[in-house]
C-alpha cells in the first residue's frame, strides 16, 4: 500500500464516498485528482468509482442527476450543491477505436486496467486511505514517464483519442514516452482522421488550456498528427516559423483560450502572414460555432497589415474603421503575443505606443461605423434620396468624411454635404451596374 503523499479531497467528495460506503458498496476516487495530488497540485473536480449499480447509487442519495446511466454514470448532488460524477466499476467487451461496448466489473482492479496510461490508473480509497496502483503509475509520475497501460498497441486501438491524450499529457506533465508506447503511437496517428470532428476539437482546447501548449503542440508535428486535421499547419513544421508560432501561443494568456487558437492558425497556409482562408479550412473541419469561425477567421485576415507608429490620426480610424474596435482589440493582443515570444523589447515599445494611440481614437469613441454617424438612412431618405444602395453608398461616403475629421460629425453639417453630393449628382454613376466605382 502506497500513501499519498498531499490529499485534500473536498467534503462533498467525502460525504458522496461515506454515503456509498455506509450502503455497504465500495467507493474509490479516480482519474486525473488522484493524478495530479501525487504530482503536488489540487483540482476541484473529482470523480468515484464504485461497485454500486446505478439504480443502487440513485437509491442512495435523495439528489441525483442520470449522466449516463447505461454507462454506469450517475451525477450525485451533494448538499453544498457540487455534482460528482459517481461510475460503476466497468471493464471494454468491445472496441472499435471510437467508441467502446462496456459491461460492469466487480473490482477496482478490473476498472483500472481497461484505462490508458498508468498515471490515470491509480485510485484512492477515503474510507480505508488506500492507494490501488497495478500498473505502476505512482512511480511512472517520479521518474516523468508516460506509459500505456498493458498493451500500448491495444489501448490505442481500444479508442485512437488515447493518440492525441498521450500528447496532451506528456506536454502538461513533462514526461518522456515510453519506448513501446511511443512505437504503439506513431503507428497509431495514421488512424486519427477516424476520430469525430467534436472529440479531436475539444482535446484541442485541452491542450490550448493548459499553461503552456506548445509542448503538445511540437508532439503533434513530431508524431505526424497534423497531416489530418490540420493539414493546412503541415507546411510550417519545417522552418522556423513553427518556433515562432508555439513560442507565440504561449504568450497568449491562458484565459484568451480562443486568441490561442487564433495564434496557432496563423501558421496556416503559405508565409506565415495568415492565410483566412487555410483557417477557416481548419474551424470548419473541427466543428467550431459559426461565431467562431467569423471571428477566427476575420483576426486571421486583418493580422497582417498592423498600423504603424508614425500613422497619422485619420490612418488609424480608417483601421479601426477596416477591422472593428472590438476585432482591434484581439489584433493588438495577438501582436503583443508574438512580440513578448520573440524578445523583442524594441517590438513591444513601438506596439505599446502604436496601441496608446488606437486606445485614445477609441475612449474618444472617434466615429469608424455607421452607428456612430450623427445621421442615418432615414434621414437620407427624407433628402429626397430614393430608396436602394444609394443609401448605403452615401453613408459609407459621409462615415468616410467623418473619419477624415471627427469634428464633423455633426447632424447638420453631415446633411449639408449630403445635400450638396445630391445636388452635384456625385453619387449617380455608382448606381449604374457598368461603373467600376470611384478611382
Amino acid at each position: 500500500m502506497t500513501e499519498l503523499p498531499v490529499l485534500h479531497p473536498p467534503a462533498g467528495l467525502l460525504e458522496v464516498a461515506d454515503g456509498l460506503e455506509a450502503g455497504g458498496y465500495q467507493a474509490w476516487a479516480v482519474g486525473g485528482a488522484i493524478r495530479d495530488a501525487l504530482l503536488g497540485r489540487s483540482r476541484a473536480d473529482w470523480d468515484l468509482a464504485t461497485d454500486a449499480l446505478p439504480e443502487e447509487v440513485r437509491a442512495l442519495f435523495p439528489r441525483t442527476v442520470p449522466l449516463g446511466p447505461e454507462h454506469g454514470t450517475v451525477g450525485v448532488l451533494a448538499e453544498d450543491g457540487t455534482l460528482y460524477e459517481v461510475t460503476t466499476f466497468r471493464l471494454d467487451v468491445e472496441t472499435d477505436g471510437r467508441h467502446a461496448v462496456v459491461e460492469f466489473a466487480a473490482t477496482i482492479e478490473e476498472d483500472l486496467a481497461r484505462r490508458d496510461f498508468t498515471i490515470n490508473s491509480i485510485a484512492w480509497r477515503p474510507s480505508t486511505e488506500e492507494l490501488r496502483d497495478p500498473f505502476g503509475g505512482s512511480a511512472d509520475l517520479q521518474n516523468r514517464v508516460l506509459r500505456a497501460v498493458g498493451d500500448p498497441w491495444r489501448r490505442f486501438t481500444e479508442d485512437y483519442l488515447r493518440v492525441l491524450r498521450a500528447f496532451r499529457f506528456a506536454g502538461l506533465h513533462e514526461l518522456e514516452i515510453e519506448a513501446e508506447t511511443r512505437a504503439a503511437l506513431a503507428g497509431s496517428v495514421e488512424h486519427l482522421p477516424r476520430l469525430s470532428a467534436e472529440r479531436v476539437r475539444e482535446e484541442l482546447l485541452k491542450v490550448i488550456a493548459s499553461p503552456a501548449p506548445s509542448t503538445a503542440l511540437d508532439l503533434y508535428a513530431d508524431y505526424g498528427a497534423l497531416k489530418g486535421w490540420y493539414r493546412e499547419l503541415a507546411p510550417a513544421v519545417e522552418g522556423p516559423l513553427w518556433t515562432e508560432t508555439l513560442a507565440a501561443v504561449d504568450s497568449v494568456p491562458a484565459h484568451r483560450s480562443f486568441l490561442r487558437v487564433v495564434r496557432l492558425l496563423l501558421a496556416a497556409g503559405a508565409g506565415g502572414g495568415g492565410d483566412a482562408e487555410a483557417a477557416e479550412a481548419i474551424l470548419r473541419r473541427l466543428k467550431f460555432s459559426n461565431a467562431e469561425i467569423r471571428r477566427g477567421t476575420r483576426l486571421v485576415e486583418h493580422y497582417l497589415p498592423l498600423v504603424h507608429p508614425a500613422d497619422g490620426s485619420a490612418t488609424l480610424r480608417k483601421w479601426l474603421h477596416s477591422v472593428g474596435p472590438d476585432q482591434a482589440r484581439d489584433l493588438f493582443r495577438l501582436h503583443f503575443a508574438a512580440a513578448r515570444a520573440s524578445g523583442s523589447v524594441e517590438g513591444q515599445r513601438a506596439l505599446l505606443f502604436t496601441w496608446q494611440r488606437v486606445h485614445d481614437e477609441l475612449v474618444q469613441a472617434a466615429p469608424v461605423t455607421l452607428s456612430q454617424l450623427a445621421v442615418d438612412g432615414s434621414d437620407l431618405l427624407e433628402l429626397g434620396l430614393p430608396r436602394g444602395p444609394l443609401v448605403g453608398v452615401m453613408l459609407e461616403e459621409l462615415l468616410e468624411q467623418v473619419i477624415e475629421s471627427p469634428e464633423r460629425n455633426e447632424r447638420e453639417t453631415l446633411l449639408g454635404s449630403a445635400r450638396e453630393l445630391i445636388e452635384l449628382g456625385g453619387l449617380d454613376s455608382l448606381d449604374s451596374p457598368e461603373s467600376d466605382g470611384p478611382e
